[in-house]
């Protein structure tokens, strides 16, 4: 791959980044109202993971397209195997610090207040949270894990470790067959499903998160046909002007079918609005993801995963955190608003509307622990990376040798 194209591929992945954090952002809001019983904003807000589905289905299909670029025939059985399985091991490498940490911080924050039955269940409900069983038919546990989130990468990992493995051992049957596998899996998905996101309902041998993921990225694998034709497409500006009015109708069609809707059927018509978002962003011919193309969207992507794996623990201390200071400073207008339009936690939340200015500080304060949960995980990888042995020094040549003894 020449210097260019390299450069332009990762302009291209930093739009991304941006959506992947705003997508993010959504799903920590939605947990942020579900502790309210009105007011909600994105009361269905919590399905922004199809965004996550597509992209990573659509990813796993650019990384095997790149492979056959150069390598035209297929990886064996046992190859594509261990390509299936790096793609699950690199991302558990990545996540394990802060799944860790975000248990310890669960346990701590909660922990006062568990009998010892409860502290059995906090300590099989973390068992399936690290052995990334969450959400699984062994892993059920009613949907009352510490880390409730994490049953998007459970299965991520289950439907990943499969298309990464048949696009590496059959790569144009799998884009052949990947249109009919998203299209069935989906119907059948929303078809079962009496809300949006049912990711614990049992759906045959497996829960509905894992059929929901099989489709989505089946349909993120699609779009790698799209892209692939396009991007070899020299467009004139005019096409460019069109391409920015389908991303902003795309970004606006997706807001009004998410702001204020309540789960329901009409909230799958999102998910081609997300697949425009993600194939345009790629393509990189669109003013607005030239606009997003900088370092600052791919800086916030680099913290969006450890967001979403600990946002739903810090909604507890969140709260804990604006009641202190509001304690300790009683005269604060401003604390005073805060903490009274955010009512109370547990039986005490209720009923109560919550405003801007919650959701405001909200964010910034996951975000906040996000960088630094996100900066103690990377110590902790490289401080448990061995290092590299050093080559032992190569002997010198046979004359610079006689030449050294003769001085």
């Amino acid at each position: 791959m020449s210097e260019t194209l390299a450069k332009k591929k990762n302009t291209r992945i930093a739009s991304v980044e941006f959506w992947r954090f705003f997508f993010t952002v959504l799903v920590a809001l939605y947990h942020l109202e579900i502790y309210y019983t009105s007011g909600k904003l994105f009361p269905s807000g919590t399905s922004a993971v199809e965004f996550f589905f597509v992209l990573s289905g659509f990813l796993i299909a650019l990384s095997a397209g790149h492979w056959f670029e150069k390598h035209p025939e297929p990886l064996s059985a046992k190859e594509a195997g261990i390509r299936a399985t790096q793609f699950v091991w690199k991302k558990i490498k990545a996540l394990f610090p802060v799944i860790v940490m975000t248990l310890i911080i669960h346990i701590a924050i909660n922990g006062g207040g568990y009998t010892r039955k409860n502290w059995l269940d906090a300590a099989l409900n973390s068992e399936w949270d690290l052995l990334f069983m969450v959400g699984t038919p062994f892993g059920y546990n009613n949907g009352n894990a510490p880390i409730v989130p994490l049953w998007f990468l459970t299965a991520l990992f289950i439907a990943g470790y499969v298309y990464t493995y048949f696009l590496y051992r059959k790569f144009h049957f799998t884009l052949f067959l990947a249109p009919l596998i998203g299209v069935m899996l989906y119907s059948f998905f929303t078809l079962n499903s009496t809300l949006v996101l049912d990711f614990y309902a049992k759906m045959g041998f497996m829960t509905a998160g894992t059929v929901k993921a099989f489709a989505e990225m089946a349909l993120g694998i699609s779009l790698y046909h799209f892209y692939d034709y396009l991007s070899k497409k020299k467009l004139s500006p005019v096409w460019e002007v069109v391409l920015t009015l389908l991303m902003l109708f795309s970004i606006y069609r997706y807001f009004a079918l998410t702001i204020k809707i309540g789960t329901g059927m009409d909230n799958f018509r999102r998910i081609i609005y997300i697949m425009i978002i993600v194939l345009l962003s790629f393509l990189n011919k669109d003013v607005i993801t030239g606009i997003l193309n900088n370092g600052f969207s791919r800086a916030l992507g680099k913290i969006s995963m450890t967001m979403y794996v600990c946002h739903f623990t810090l909604c507890s201390i969140f709260f804990n955190v604006v009641s202190t200071l509001w304690r300790k400073n009683p005269m604060s207008t401003f604390l005073a608003e805060l903490a009274g339009s955010s009512g109370g936690f547990g039986g005490a939340w209720g009923g109560m509307t919550i405003n801007w200015k919650v959701r405001v500080f909200y964010i910034l304060f996951v975000v906040a622990c996000s960088i630094v949960l996100h900066l103690i995980a990377e110590l902790l990888r490289k401080l448990c990376t061995p290092k590299p042995k050093a080559d032992p020094p190569a002997p010198a040549p046979a004359a610079e040798t006689a030449d050294s003894a003769a001085k």
